[in-house]
Parts: C-alpha cells; structure tokens; sequence
C-alpha cells in the first residue's frame, strides 16, 4: 500500500508535492528537457543577434565605401549553431517524450493501485464514466504542464537572465535595462492576467467534462436500450446541454487565453523598440557600435518568442492542478475497509454468516436482519428467495463489498475484518451474473484467473463450464478475438467464459451468482454437473445464488431467504418434503 501523504484538500503546495512524489522517476530526464531546451533557444538567441550584427556592419562598411568583411567564419558559426541546435532540440523531444509517456504511466498506475486497495467496495460507489474522465483526460491534462509547459517555463526564466548579461557587457547596462524593463513585464505580468478566472474555470471545465463522459458512456453502453425505447433523441439533447455546459465553463479561461496573447504578442514588438530607444544616445556618443545595438535589439526580439512559454502559465498550472485535484481525489481516498493482515488457514473453507445486520448506504430499510447461515466445506450451499430477499447481498458480503453493521461474515473461521485481502483473492472467486469480458482472445479472457496456464489447461477449463465446442466453432478459435464487454457472443457464452476463468483459478471458495441464467435447460444440466464434479474432485466449497429450483436436489445445503431473514434452512430433500414449507412454494411457482 502507498505511503504518500495525503496533501490537505485544497493545498496546493502539498498538491504539488504529492504530484512530485508520484512523479519523482520523471524529474531527471525533465530536469534534462529543460536543459536542452535551454541551451537551444541561447543558441537561437546568438544565431539571430549574429546575423544581425553581420548584417549591419556590412551595410555600414558599404555605405562608407569600404569592402565587406569575409563572411566564411560568420557563415560558419551560424551553421555550427544551426547544427547544435537541432541536436539540442533532439534531445528536448527525446527526454520530453521520455516524460510523457513515463509520467502517464505512473499517474495511472497510482490511480489503479488506489481503485485496487478499495476494490471491489468501490465498484458500488464510483461512477465509470468520472474514473475514466480522471483516467484519461485529467491525467493527460497534468503530462501535458509536466513535459510541454515545465521546461518553456524554465527557459522563459533562465534565457532572459543569460542573454541580458551579454547585452549589458557588449553595449551599456541601460540597454539591457530596457529589455529586461519590457520582459520583465512579459515574464511577471501576462501569466497572471485572468488567474482566478481562468482557475475557477479550470475546474468547472473539468467537472462539466466528466459529466459528459459519464453520459456518453452510459449512452453507449445502454445503446440496445436507448434505441429500442425509443430514447435517442432525448439523450442526443441531454449530450448537447452538457457540451453546452462545458462550452460555457472553457468561455470564460479562453477569454483569458485571448488577453493573455494579445499582450504578450504586444511585449514581443515593444522590447527591440525600447532596447533601439535606449541606444540611441550610446550610438551616437560612439560608446556602442550600430551593429551591436542590432544585434541587441535582435536577440530582445528573439527573447520575446522564449518569454512566450509563460504567457499560458497561469492557464497550465490552472489546469494542471485542477485535474491533480481530481486525480488526487481518487488516488489518495482513504480505504473504505482496511485490510487485515491474518492469512487464510490451508485446507477447505467454510463460510459463515453470523448474526448479520446490513443496510445499503441511503437505502430506508435493512437488506439483511439477524442473518445467520453457514456453507460448509466442500459443500454446494444454494442461497434462494425471491427477488429482493437478500440472497445477492449475503453473497457480497461473503467477498466483502462491505462490512456488515451488525455481527460477522467468516470464511475458514477468520473474520473477513481481519484477513489480508491478497490471501483472500488468491482463494475466494466469484462468477457473476453479467460477467465482464475484454476485447481480447477467448483464451486470454480465460487466462486472465492464471497468467502462466497452459493452452491445455484452458481447454481444460473450458470443458468443464461445456464451453469448449463453442469456442472452436469460432472463427479462430480460442485466438478469436471478443468483442468489447463480450459482445459478440451470447450471454450463454460470456457467462460460460467467465465460469471457466474462476475454475482457471483453482479457488477453494467459488461464488455462483445466477451462473446459468442465460442457458436452456439442457446446457444448463451439463454446466451444473461438470462443476459439481470439479468441485467434489477438488473439495471446494460453492456458495450459489440462484432461482431456478429445478436443479436444487443436487445441492447439499439450502438457505432460504425472505425479506431479509432465513425462514429456513437445510438438506433440500428435507426442506422440499415440507409441503408447505417456503422452499416447497417456490418450487411449486416454477412448476
């Protein structure tokens, strides 16, 4: 788990300190970015001022009648400067895009490693569609200030400084006064033209963005529904007032932008006007040479382009930390339920819950009242009951979405407080309803429960979930590539690849929530029987959710579930031969 401090909201020193923190890899080749940068625009500097001074001091030998000096060492000069500045802008590019692309990579690892430690609690109370906004657009926003803003800003700083000293010692100390009279203004003033107004819509930018993200996603991803209910035009107008809000929000830092520009643009024209202004007097006393006061006046030209680099830095830095703020946010949330440190025993496990209370957040009644019930090891235990009886919720539990408010959830008779999630992973598995599925293989999907297995042993797998002659009617095979989120296979067959993962993982507590709700009766019999042997073969212990009751004869245990409460439990011969027992209704409704 990470140990970076968490910056107090709203710092944005300790803000930055955290982005550094995070970012530290990338300081060395940023740090060598701006160097290059640096010495690339002072030879810039020098090409310009030494071809205005070579200029200058032909036409005034001319004009007095006198011959031209050889050109070959100014030409010369100028092609060694020209040389050494595409190798330094070589080199800015190279260790700039070192930044980026490393930079990019450590924000996003840090973000996954926080959604990892609070996983999978946090599926229940993050929006996708905001994550993937903070993922993408908020973490490009940060690399874009750390390899394309960082180094023009340094050398916005360190170039004036340089070239002012030279101006000063050729020509006269007010000369280089002039300039630097006007850059500072350039350097000082510009960037904070608009600052709150571009911060404050920095943020609203930001936050008006990741609600249109969200609404594109869910769009999207409920597209069959929106189209098949006849809501496309209704979310094409909710898509154009959020990019209205989002037009509106950028308005006002845009508007900055724009002033920003102008005066700088201003700054540019009016540095070589008040350094030749200067001059005048020293040219004529004869203290400096016309062709010096050109080069000068030159090389303030070419320090306006450099000052440039600062002009959008309030906009930058605004933007860079508003999305930090946000990817913060996420990044260092305090874990919703604090992982233990206790290992799960070897051997079978059982699961257990004890006197379980459970409300979801905002909801005005209990999921779950009093609830106790026990899976044995190596057993088959079904959870039925109707739909909101609280059978979902008491599986969650048992791979702790969440904690309950009331009594305990045990597996292998350790606390789920108090297990070490890693230990917990490697041995609990669940196969959920709409299981996920990747734009991958078939066999990759497959393999993702256990990098290194073999093509046999996902077949393997696969067999058993009676998955396998699916696959191989596929046009490639188990190199067939999946469509996003499985969609171009059944729900049959996503719910089968997903089934043959987790048996891929070899867990010994396997979690089954409506596993075959997608199958007809007669897959739906293969599937049920090959797990059932798997499982006795390897004594793992099944935890299944389920409605259809045809089946339930094959399981050893049943927990029946009504508003909250057991209302009853045991073999299910026992329980079915209990006539008007709860299990015997259900039953008797699917009949």
């Amino acid at each position: 788990m990470s140990t970076t401090p968490s910056p107090r909201p709203g710092g944005r020193r300790a803000l930055a300190g955290w982005l550094l923190s995070v970012t530290r890899p990338v300081l060395p080749p940023l740090l060598g970015s701006a160097a290059c940068r640096v010495a690339d625009q002072l030879a810039g500097v020098a090409l310009l001022a030494l071809a205005a001074h070579a200029v200058v001091d032909a036409a005034l030998r001319l004009a007095a009648g006198g011959t031209v000096p050889p050109l070959g060492p100014v030409v010369g000069a100028m092609a060694a400067l020209s040389l050494l500045k595409a190798a330094l802008r070589y080199g800015e590019q190279l260790l700039g895009h070192t930044v980026a692309f490393t930079s990019l990579e450590l924000l996003r690892a840090e973000l996954f490693r926080s959604l990892a430690r609070r996983a999978p609690r946090v599926l229940t109370t993050a929006r996708s569609g905001d994550l993937l906004a903070r993922a993408t657009k908020d973490v490009d926003r940060i690399e874009v200030f750390f390899a394309h803003t960082f180094a023009p800003v340094v050398s916005a700083l360190l170039v004036p400084l340089a070239v002012l000293a030279a101006i000063g010692g050729a020509t006269t100390w007010p000369v280089a006064a002039a300039g630097a009279a006007v850059l500072a203004v350039a350097v000082g003033c510009v960037p904070l033209l608009g600052r709150r107004m571009t911060a404050v819509g920095a943020r609203r930018v930001l936050a008006a963005r990741a609600e249109l993200t969200q609404h594109v996603t869910d769009s999207v991803q409920g597209l069959a529904e929106v189209v098949g209910y006849g809501r496309g035009a209704e979310r094409l107008e909710r898509t154009r007032l959020h990019d209205d809000d989002l037009a509106a929000a950028g308005r006002p830092p845009a508007a900055a932008g724009a002033l920003r520009r102008g005066a700088g643009q201003l700054l540019v024209l009016a540095g070589p006007i008040a350094v030749v202004a200067a001059g005048a007097g020293p040219v004529g006393a004869g203290v400096v040479s016309p062709a010096a006061l050109a080069a000068a006046a030159a090389a303030v030209l070419r320090l306006g382009e450099v000052t440039r680099g600062v002009e959008e830095l309030a906009g930058s830095l605004s933007a860079a930390l508003a999305a930090a703020a946000r990817v913060h946010a996420v990044a260092c949330a305090p874990v919703e339920m604090a992982d233990g440190a206790v290992i799960l025993p070897p051997g079978r496990l059982a699961v257990s819950w004890e006197e379980v209370d459970y409300t979801y957040p905002e909801a005005s009644r209990a999921s779950l009242r009093g609830v106790s019930a026990r899976a044995e090891a190596g057993g088959w235990t079904c959870l039925v009951g109707a739909s909101g009886s609280g059978k979902t919720t008491l599986a969650r539990l048992a791979l702790r979405f969440d904690d309950p408010a009331r009594g305990r959830v045990r597996v292998g008779g350790v606390d789920l407080r108090d297990l070490e999630a890693e230990s917990m992973r490697d041995r609990v598995a669940l196969v959920a309803q709409e299981a996920h599925l990747f734009r991958m293989s078939v066999a990759d999907n497959v393999r993702l429960a256990r990098p290194c297995a073999t093509r046999e042993q996902v077949e393997a797998a696969c067999r058993i979930a009676a998955v396998h002659e699916d696959v191989e009617a596929m046009p490639a095979g188990y190199d067939t590539v999946l469509g996003e989120r499985g969609a171009t296979v059944s729900g049959g067959q996503r719910q089968r690849i997903a089934l043959a993962r987790a048996l891929l993982a070899l867990p010994d507590v396997l979690v089954l929530d409506e596993f075959t709700s997608h199958l007809d009766p007669a897959v739906d019999a293969r599937v049920r029987d090959g797990v059932r042997h798997w499982a006795d073969r390897n004594e793992v212990t099944v935890v299944e959710i389920t409605h259809r009751l045809h089946r339930i004869e094959q399981a050893d245990h049943v927990v029946v579930l009504d508003a909250g409460r057991v209302v009853q439990s045991g073999p299910p011969g026992e329980l079915l031969a209990q006539a008007e027992g709860p299990l015997a209704r259900l039953r008797a409704r699917q009949e």
